[in-house]
């Protein structure tokens, strides 16, 4: 590889060699395969048009015994040679990203921690604990708290040993482009209820460190200590989670980028008896909206968007909490979810993840593997007790992966070629390019402080005296209306500190009976300086110490529009208040999901179509005075570039592999039309010599016709 710049992530995008590399990446899970296959699947992959190979390095898979005590394994033993595996990358021309955790999932036993490191196993480690004193286990292990010395010590020395083996691989000259640290938090907590953890010993004294005096909540009592107990607890949380994955980070002491992973609202039916309480839990810790200390990426579980209304709008706040790339996508692991042994499922998906700004995707995993030792197998008994039946660990891994276990091409291949043929085609412009801007929606993190508890009050008068909206009356019915009626949106966070100018565009606030007095000043000030405000709730009449202070209700009296949360539905509010505001509602509507990402160039923009109903449509809409027209199978979805009134570029997904229907390419962008004489996929990008064309049909070769070229 030619030498060039240190890689760098700017603004949530990576860069090589100065410029934004759009990520566009698959797994391939090294530990889980013969070394005899690393080869012939590596260059499935960059056949397949994936650029850069991601992969969870299992701490519990590389420290091995010897001689009656340890030693970390990074060459030379089967697929433990992790060394030669990064070789191997390098030669086939592709890049690399490490995932060493500690902690890693990856359905491996122990999150892929090393038995040892488990409070269960030795008992002067401190286990993390939930609110109400239970120790949090994974599998038949508990888990030590991430505040514990012991375990700390040995975290930090796994990844310095991670860190000086990879010094050697880093880019340029070698593969290794960036470094994933944690895995959704220490140990998958961003989408746990804040009470989950941590009551551990050692997290009790850092949260007194953190608020002197102030009592941790408990699941008993959680509103024993007051309001700014919960509000403590909670920015605790979230700041504890960010200094964990820095500190992580500084132990590597190496020379690459690193950034860290959140995970999607858990859904409702994972924890039913604290699904009230759960969005205010994922806003509250993942602190949507924010400067992040450090680069991230989202994880995208959350079921099938294209069917599930709750998936939808989980998997849009995952993507729209922060800008970064989109690090796993399900293209193989059918028991996660069945929809993904078709490639239309995980295109769409995908796809909505660009349209909302994510910066890179992944396809996890890439290829099917089916060859790792006892160590690394779940026990038989896990597995039965909390995910099903057991066999749906067995090899092979990723058993819908584009690529089958012999390196050969799987269902999803062809149409995986055609999506990242689109995607390297228009890879700058998808780095750097950003959501259209909208109507912001302020998500107000004392609020979700109180809201992450709701599940626990039972309506006890002292929260009601603190009463505030909580997500799931509030955004999760905005965002739900947004994505029905095409209406642009973007979350920001409003504290004390933030910056509110009138010119960014309309502001929609949360309110509830207290708010801070400079948050009240500032949203005072906003509107006096000519910015659109809407509170939805009652204007607060008390400051965060619950004293008397209604600044904001007095400053904006009779400027300001007031929503209350038992009125007509808030998303219809919103939509009447912008079009009062500025004239028309902003909303697109139509029988599919429309969003778009912007280019500095007001003449150039990417337009996605995705049709979740079962039904072929013909999309129509329009980008400034041009038309646009785009037919869609039922689920399927597309992205076009208008380019000053001309196609650009554009991708079809014209095949619903699980219904077996299709359509023929359709798009026109003003003038231009390009069409195809057959069902298939199709992804055509204009450069100085033209379209450069790949399509993939159920049968024979689509002819496509393009649009005329000056």
């Amino acid at each position: 590889m030619s030498a060039g710049q240190r890689p760098r992530f700017v603004d949530g995008a990576l860069w090589l060699d100065g410029r934004p590399r759009f990520l566009i990446a698959g797994e391939y899970p090294y530990y889980r395969d013969h070394p005899e296959r690393w080869a012939a699947k590596l260059g499935a992959m960059r056949e397949a048009g994936i650029e850069v190979v991601t992969c969870y390095v299992p701490w519990r898979h590389h420290e091995v015994a010897r001689d009656g005590g340890r030693r970390l394994c990074f060459a030379g033993q089967g697929n433990r040679d992790l060394a030669g595996f990064l070789e191997r990358v390098a030669a086939t021309g592709l890049l690399a990203v490490l995932k060493p955790g500690p902690f890693v999932h990856a359905e491996l036993p122990f999150g892929g921690l090393p038995d040892r490191v488990s409070p269960t196993l030795d008992r002067e480690r401190h286990p993390a604990r939930s609110a109400d004193g239970r120790p949090l286990s994974y599998q038949q292990f508990v888990l030590p708290s991430a505040h514990d010395p012991k375990y700390r010590a040995d975290a930090m020395g796994w990844l310095r040993a991670v860190g000086l083996f990879l010094r050697a691989f880093r880019y340029p000259p070698g593969p290794v482009v960036a470094v994933q640290i944690g895995n959704e938090g220490h140990c998958g907590e961003t989408a746990l209820p804040l009470d989950a953890l941590d009551h551990s010993s050692p997290g009790v004294a850092a949260f007194a460190r953190f608020a002197a005096g102030t009592a941790a909540p408990t699941t008993a009592e959680p509103s024993a200590g007051g309001l700014g107990a919960l509000v403590s607890w909670a920015q605790w949380s979230a700041e504890e989670l960010a200094g964990g994955m820095a500190a992580l980070a500084g132990a590597l002491g190496c020379d690459v980028p690193v950034f860290t992973t959140y995970s999607p609202p858990a859904r409702a039916d994972r924890d039913p008896g604290r699904a009230a309480g759960r969005y205010d839990a994922w806003l509250a810790r993942n602190r949507v909206g924010a400067a992040a200390e450090m680069p991230r990426a989202y994880t995208s579980w959350t079921g099938n968007v294209v069917r599930d209304d709750e998936a939808l709008v989980n998997y849009v706040l995952a993507a729209k909490g922060g800008r970064g790339p989109n690090i796993e996508e399900n293209w193989g692991l059918r028991w996660a979810d069945p929809s993904c042994a078709f490639p239309v499922a995980p295109v769409h998906h995908s796809l909505l993840g660009v349209a909302c700004g994510a910066t890179g995707v992944s396809v996890y995993p890439a290829c099917a593997t089916a060859d790792w030792g006892e160590h690394l197998a779940v026990s038989r008994s896990w597995p039965r007790d909390a995910a099903g039946d057991p066999a749906r660990f067995d090899p092979p891994y990723g058993d819908a992966a584009p690529i089958t276990l012999e390196a050969g091409p799987g269902p999803a291949f062809a149409a995986l070629r055609v999506l990242t043929h689109f995607l390297a085609g228009r890879r700058e412009a998808l780095a750097a390019w950003r959501p259209e801007p909208g109507v912001r929606w302020g998500v107000h993190p004392p609020y979700q402080a109180v809201g992450a508890w709701e599940w626990a009050t039972n309506g006890r008068s002292a929260y009601r005296d603190w009463w505030v909206p909580s997500a799931e009356q509030s955004l999760v019915p905005f965002v739900a209306h947004c994505l029905r009626r095409n209406l642009p949106f973007e979350l920001a966070e409003l504290t004390g500190r933030t910056t509110l100018d009138p010119a960014a565009g309309p502001l929609v606030a949360v309110s509830g009976r207290f708010m801070e007095r400079a948050l009240q000043r500032r949203l005072a000030r906003f509107a006096e300086d000519g910015g659109s405000l809407l509170l939805v709730g009652e204007p607060p009449t008390l400051d965060g110490d619950l004293n008397h202070c209604a600044e904001l209700a007095e400053a904006v009296a009779g400027k300001v529009r007031t929503v209350p949360l038992n009125g007509r539905p808030i998303g219809e509010a919103v939509e009447e208040w912008l079009a009062e505001c500025f004239g028309a509602p902003g909303a697109r509507p139509g029988a599919w999901l429309e969003l778009r990402r912007l280019s500095p160039d007001p003449q150039d923009a990417l337009v996605f179509l995705l049709n979740r109903s079962d039904e072929a449509v013909r999309a129509r809409t329009a980008y400034r005075e041009h038309v646009i027209t785009a037919d869609l199978v039922g689920g399927g979805c597309a992205v076009v570039q208008v380019a000053h009134g001309r196609l650009g570029a554009c991708y079809v997904k014209g095949l619903n592999e699980q219904t077996g229907q299709g359509v023929p390419v359709r798009v026109r962008v003003g003038g231009d039309l390009l069409s195809a004489d057959r069902p298939c996929d199709l992804s055509a990008v204009r450069g100085p010599g033209g379209y450069e064309v790949r399509t993939a049909a159920l049968r024979g070769e689509a002819r496509v016709l393009l649009p005329e070229l000056p």
